[in-house]
Parts: structure tokens; C-alpha cells; sequence
């Protein structure tokens, strides 16, 4: 069957996908009606993939590639989400192995939120691999997965995956929006051959995304998300209930304005679609991905339709669509006319960083961690050896399995370590990634952070990589967030010293994917993509 999808962004089409949520149930009428619907506005001809989700909201819903394959029976193409919270790394090379069987070529990863729900309580979070990890996983499957055979290594047939990652650009502190990109970054340098961006309602955004994409000279293919929200659904993300969506103040009081008009805001809910559309295609993006709740065949051509004939107009819009955060941070200068009137747009100029140091949470136990890392588990530095003797010798005298109470007590007391052997302290700049992350990323931030605070413990825990930027930034160290990429937790060494492994090159430290220099990524990023 041809890939619509894939077709449309190889050649530069501008591509449109629908975004469709299973739900929960298998035959609910709810499930049945909104899939009818789904066909019915793939069959207008104007959509190139029918989107579906994989358990949003970290809830239980019937299986994306179930759907997906009803829908490839019927001739349509899909794009799967595919996300982390619920699979181990075996998982997910079984379910790989069931689509590509299938011809599913189609995948959009992503970390994915975080567990709320479950039979009898709430499911336990796997997050065994983290978005970028997946992406290798992909992409090492693409070119054939090598494996250990009866008698040596062997070569799998290669798969036909066309896989793509998200980003949330709508973050408003500077390390949040930076942290987004550099993870993005290794995203793309894994094997992402499209990037979409979550819920957002602000042009200037929308924009600074492609000129960070453009600078470093990144040409991965970018789809706009354009939600239609209503009142009460803008009202659910701005509780915190979709992770990564971001519904200002403003917004919402436009919103509880419109809802009071006799169709309770309905079309002024297409119109804003419309006038994203035009904004999107203004900007460069190569597309557009649309979900909401009541989408009908109809409702979905007048958008596009009203699109196009807005489309000439669409920096007036851009004007328009200024739905940040009050004082939030954007990577680059706002842009003014000859008038010096703000266009709503970005200029090319960088934006000044903030100078304010940041302190207390961020700050504790990082001190104590920087000084043994640097006198004792750095390789050139006297402690070194010592440290490396000492654990060879207790190693043959007691085993890899040994006790090791006081290295473990001491990490538990500091960082809440979960004695898992393969220590990724450093790499995530002296947080636990394993206890401290709810998520366990050891790459990069998730999506869901909202003003620096995790998604699942707002004004409770700070994100791990919002205190990695802070804390690297105080001794002009930011380079170091974007050097490597580090592997998944080897589970082999579960219970054994983080020490001794370190020591001994056994953890991920020795096994960390070194980024090429920034002046050459991007045309890495190209080679990845073609292989």
C-alpha cells in the first residue's frame, strides 16, 4: 500500500494528519462512532494519516496498530503513536516486529504521560528506554538488528519504519525551552525523520522552534499541532491533565468570552484553527497535525477550506496569536516593523540570558557531588586509582554481587539512589535519573514540566534537567548537556556497585554515543536519514 505520509514529506508537500483517540473499551458505541467519523474525513482527501494515540493521559486504551489495522485494511494510512510508559525494551522490539509484519511504517515516539490509572490502582510507569533511545532502537532495526545467535552475532532482516519524535516549544523559563532543543537535537541525531510540536497557542513559538531548527541547519520536516479547544477542554489542560499543553491566561478568557455566543463558540473555535493553519504554512512549517473533540467531515474541509482562503493574510494572524506566558522566555529578540511596531514575530537576534542565579532545591547536595566526582571518578585525578584498586580487590575477593552498604546508604541519603548499578548521576548533573525522575530519562527532559516543576510533582519537585541547566549554567558548563548520548540502564548490573562498574567501564559511561561538533550535526542528522 503506498505511504501517503511519508510520500507527501519526502517531496515537500504540505501534509495534514488527523488525530485520533481509540479510548478505552473495544466495541464502545463512543469508540465506533468517532472511528466512523475518522474514515468519513480521510475520505474527503484531504488528510495524509489518520494519527493515533497510545494510552494519552497514562490511562488504558485499546492498542494504536489494532486500530491502525482496521484502517490499513480500508486502504488508509496511519501514523502510531508509540510511546515509553508502558513497555520494556523487549516490548518493544516484539511490537515493532508485529508491525513491520503488517506493513506499519508509520511511528511518532515520544516519552509519553505518566501513569494515573490501572486495574485495582495505578499501573507501575515502565519508561525502560526514553524517546531518543527508542529512536536508536528504530533505527538500528532499520538498518537490521544485530543479535546473539547459537553461534555468534547475527543480522535480522532489515524493517521499513518512518519514525518520527515530538517537541514542546511552548515553554516559557530558559532552561526549559533550552533543554527542549538540545534533547530535540539528539532526537534527530538518533534517526527522527519528522518532529511534530505538542498544544500551543502562540506564533512567536511556533516560529522560534524553525529558526533554532534553521541556524544549526537542521531540515527535518516540522508538522504544527492545531487543537481545537473548547472552553471546557482548554479549562481540563490547564490543570495540568494533558502534560506539555499550554492554555494561558489570556486564552482562556477569549475562550469563556466565545462560549457565551449561541453556538457556544464553535466557529470561532474553526476560525482560530484556520488562522493557525495559515500562520504554520507562513512560517514553513511542512504541515499540520489537527485533533479535537467533535471533528466532522464537514467541520474539518470548512477549516482547511477557511485556511486557504486566509493564507495570504497569515502575518496578520501571526499578530494575533500572541497567547505566551506573561514575561515568558523566548530564545530570540522580538521582531518589529519599520514603524517599530511588534510584527508578533521573532528577530534573528539571540536573546539576552537571564543572569539571575538560581539557588536553594537546585542547588543541595550539588556541591559534595561536584567535589568527589571531580577528585575521585575523574580518570586524570589522583583518587582515580585508588578508588579503581579498591574495588578490583574487594571484587575478587568477594564477587561482582558483594555488599557495598556504604557507597550504596550514602547515595540512597543524597540522592534516593535505587541501587541499580548503572549510575547515571553525572550524566544527569548529580540528580538520581532512576528515583528522582518519575519518568526516568537519562537524556533529556520529558515534555510535561511546567515552570521548572515536574509534571507529576508540580511545586513539589523540580524537573532533574531544569536543575542540570541551572547547575551547569552557574560554572559556564552548558556544553556538557548535549555531548553524549547516554545508553539505557543495563539491568545486568541491578544491585552491584556503581562504583566498581564505573571503575571498570561496565556502566553506561563507558558506552555513552559521543555527538559529532554542532558545525557538523546537521549533516549527520541527513546521512542518518537516508540510510
Amino acid at each position: 500500500m503506498s505511504n501517503h505520509f511519508r510520500e507527501a514529506l519526502e517531496t515537500g508537500e504540505f501534509l495534514v494528519t488527523l488525530e485520533f483517540i481509540p479510548g478505552r473499551g473495544a466495541h464502545e458505541d463512543i469508540q465506533l462512532r468517532e472511528l466512523a467519523e475518522a474514515e468519513r474525513i480521510y475520505q474527503t482527501g484531504l488528510v495524509h494519516a489518520i494519527s493515533i494515540t497510545d494510552n494519552p493521559g497514562g490511562n488504558p486504551a485499546l492498542l494504536a496498530d489494532t486500530i491502525a489495522e482496521e484502517l490499513h485494511a480500508k486502504g488508509m494510512t496511519t501514523l502510531v503513536h508509540f510511546t515509553c510508559k508502558d513497555r520494556n525494551r523487549n516490548q518493544f522490539v516484539s511490537q515493532l516486529y508485529s508491525m513491520e509484519r503488517r506493513g506499519m511504517e508509520n511511528l511518532l515516539t515520544m516519552t509519553g504521560d505518566s501513569t494515573y490509572s490501572g486495574w485495582n490502582g495505578r499501573a507501575r510507569p515502565v519508561f525502560d528506554l526514553d524517546s531518543v533511545q527508542v529512536l536508536q532502537l528504530i533505527t538500528d532495526m532499520n538498518k537490521g538488528l544485530e543479535v546473539v545467535g547459537a553461534k555468534d552475532m547475527k543480522r535480522e532482516q532489515t524493517t521499513h519504519f518512518f519514525a518520527g519524535t515530538v517537541v514542546t516549544p511552548f515553554k516559557w523559563t530558559e532552561a526549559e525551552t533550552l533543554m527542549q532543543y538540545l534533547k530535540l537535537e539528539k532526537k534527530i541525531l538518533s534517526g527522527a525523520q519528522f518532529i511534530i510540536t505538542q498544544v500551543g497557542f502562540d506564533a512567536r513559538k511556533m516560529e522560534e522552534l524553525l529558526l533554532y531548527l534553521r541556524q544549526r541547519g537542521y531540515t527535518t520536516p516540522v508538522l504544527a499541532n492545531i487543537y481545537l479547544t473548547s472552553v471546557g477542554i482548554a479549562r481540563y489542560m490547564k490543570a495540568g491533565n494533558v502534560p506539555g499543553a499550554y492554555i494561558s491566561d489570556s486564552l482562556m478568557s477569549v475562550l469563556q468570552e466565545e462560549a457565551q455566543s449561541e453556538d457556544k463558540g464553535r466557529e470561532a473555535r474553526y476560525l482560530r484553527a484556520a488562522k493557525m493553519i495559515a500562520v504554520a504554512r507562513g512560517l514553513g512549517y511542512q504541515g499540520v497535525h489537527i485533533g479535537g473533540i467533535g471533528l466532522t467531515a464537514e467541520v474539518f474541509t470548512h477549516i482547511l477550506q477557511t485556511a486557504d482562503e486566509l493564507q495570504d493574510d497569515w502575518r496578520l494572524w501571526a499578530r494575533e496569536l500572541q497567547y505566551g506566558q506573561p514575561e515568558g522566555f523566548y530564545l530570540y529578540e522580538a521582531a518589529a516593523n519599520a514603524d517599530g511596531q511588534p510584527t508578533g514575530l521573532n528577530s534573528a537576534a539571540p536573546a539576552t540570558l537571564d543572569s539571575r542565579k538560581k539557588g536553594g532545591k537546585i542547588f543541595r547536595n550539588y556541591g559534595i557531588s561536584r567535589f568527589f566526582h571531580y577528585w575521585v571518578l575523574t580518570k586524570n585525578k589522583r583518587g582515580f586509582p585508588i578508588l579503581k584498586k579498591l574495588m578490583g580487590w574487594r571484587e575478587r575477593k568477594k564477587g561482582l554481587h558483594r555488599r557495598h552498604g556504604l557507597e550504596h546508604t550514602g547515595k540512597a541519603l543524597l540522592y534516593g539512589c535505587l541501587n541499580c548499578g548503572d549510575c547515571g548521576l553525572e550524566a544527569a548533573v548529580y540528580s538520581c535519573p532512576m528515583s528522582q525522575c518519575p519518568k526516568c530519562q537519562r537524556n533529556g527532559p520529558c515534555g510535561g514540566s511546567a515552570n521548572g516543576w515536574c509534571e507529576v510533582y508540580p511545586e513539589e519537585r523540580y524537573c532533574i534537567y531544569f536543575k542540570a541547566y541551572h547547575r551547569l549554567k552557574r560554572h559556564q558548563e552548558l556544553q556538557k548537556l548535549d555531548t553524549f548520548i547516554t545508553p539505557p540502564n543495563n539491568w545486568d548490573l541491578f544491585e552491584t556497585s556503581g562504583w566498581a562498574n564505573y571503575t571498570h567501564d561496565r556502566d553506561n559511561a563507558a558506552h555513552r554515543l559521543y555527538l559529532p561538533p554542532h558545525a557538523m550535526r546537521a549533516e549527520a542528522a541527513r546521512h542518518i536519514q537516508e540510510q
